[in-house]
């Protein structure tokens, strides 16, 4: 077996956008409680329209219970979460004016009325189905770092995997590259494989359109460079495998793959700018002679909680494992045969892993067969999804 249910022995088996509006004539007066000057700031954290009305009402109690008070001056803040201040308060609250509208700090329990970053975020998911409704999404994560409030990893996951629905995933990359307001780091495994299959999704699905994979490829060498030389997205001990992220085979087969689509299928089989074969040498000098994917990290990193366990998945190793066994065997036709035998070998220790884990797929749907079918078996997919509008 390949993947065991339970994911016991598995490795024994198979070897700025602008979404921070500015708003403007912005005073706040603090009343008796106060002798601070008046409130001014830049920025105000807002949600644009949206097409459900329980997300904007989801959205709007966020931003007035938790967002706002970010910006009173921190003596003002500490008073409204003061319980013995909570009578006071009710009749003379602190007020801050935002674009003409007067709002009012009463007493607030930071326990029973301050609304769960997490499950507010978890709603908002639920609650998105267009493209402007999930713009709202970066303002609510910058929201929640104004707020010091920390959220689970798996939720920008599922950030991803919406914006990757929408064809929103350029908004991933606005939120990357904002990562001190938005929380957002490429600092674990996951998060980074999963968005440069993504990036690297319109031009598979497109058959190698030429704008389409001179855009991913663009997009990312782009990641690869935020890995390498921006320190806020340095992952945490326990989520570091046996290489750094930007030095990675898994993560640095992407790159492969979309210069050698490039040159396969845009340049007739030439690597003309000596691309493919750089990127080549460099990941076979860190990828091991017969080593497959999952053989690339230590076994404790595939155990419960460990920074790899996502990959155990049949459908999610096909996700992650086609893109990769398609550049190595895309980049062995334009290198030189040395290199081509080498790129061959880890090609072959990688089909191994993928046919196993088709042959023990449970079942036909999900984005791994998806992407998978999209790859080796293009014309077969085309005909399904025609006799499905059919």
């Amino acid at each position: 077996m390949f993947f065991s249910k339970t994911g016991q022995n598995a490795l024994q088996a198979a070897s700025g956008r602008a979404w921070l509006p500015i708003s403007s004539g912005i005073a706040a007066q603090h009343r008796c409680l106060s002798a601070s000057p008046a409130l001014r700031a830049a920025h105000i954290l807002s949600f644009g329209e949206s097409s459900n009305p329980k997300l904007a009402e989801l959205l709007d109690h966020y931003r007035t219970m938790v967002i706002l008070p970010t910006y009173l001056a921190p003596e003002q803040r500490r008073k409204i979460y003061k319980e013995k201040l909570k009578h006071i308060l009710q009749n003379d609250p602190i007020t801050m004016e935002i674009d003409g509208v007067v709002h009012k700090f009463r007493y607030r329990s930071r326990v029973r009325d301050l609304p769960s970053s997490r499950d507010t975020l978890k709603e908002a998911f639920k609650l998105i189905s267009t493209p402007a409704d999930l713009h709202n999404i970066p303002p609510l994560l910058a929201g929640v770092v104004r707020a010091g409030h920390k959220l689970d990893p798996w939720q920008y996951s599922i950030f991803l995997r919406r914006a990757a629905e929408l064809k929103q995933v350029q908004l991933i990359m606005d939120c990357i590259r904002a990562v001190e307001r938005t929380g957002f780091k490429l600092n674990n495994s996951r998060i980074i494989n999963e968005l440069l299959v993504y990036l690297q999704q319109p031009a598979i699905i497109s058959g190698w359109d030429e704008a389409k994979t001179k855009t991913a490829l663009k997009q990312v060498r782009l990641v690869l460079n935020i890995l390498e030389s921006d320190e806020s997205h340095l992952p945490k001990g326990k989520d570091v495998g046996a290489f750094p992220f930007y030095r990675d085979p898994q993560v640095l087969a992407s790159r492969l793959h979309m210069a050698a689509a490039r040159a396969v299928y845009l340049k007739g089989d030439k690597d003309d700018d000596g691309q493919v074969a750089k990127y080549a040498q460099e990941l076979v000098t860190l990828w091991p002679e017969d080593k497959g994917l999952l053989d690339l990290q230590p076994d404790e990193s595939y155990q419960k909680n460990g920074p790899m366990r996502y990959i155990l998945d049949r459908n999610s190793f096909l996700f992650y494992a086609a893109p990769v066994l398609n550049g190595l065997a895309l980049a062995a036709r334009v290198v030189d045969p040395d290199l081509a035998k080498q790129l061959q070998n880890r090609a072959g220790a990688v089909k191994a892993e993928v046919q196993t884990a088709l042959g023990s797929l449970e079942q036909s749907e999900g984005r791994g067969i998806t992407l998978y079918n999209a790859i080796f078996n293009p014309q077969e997919q085309g005909e399904q999804k025609a006799e499905e509008k059919a």
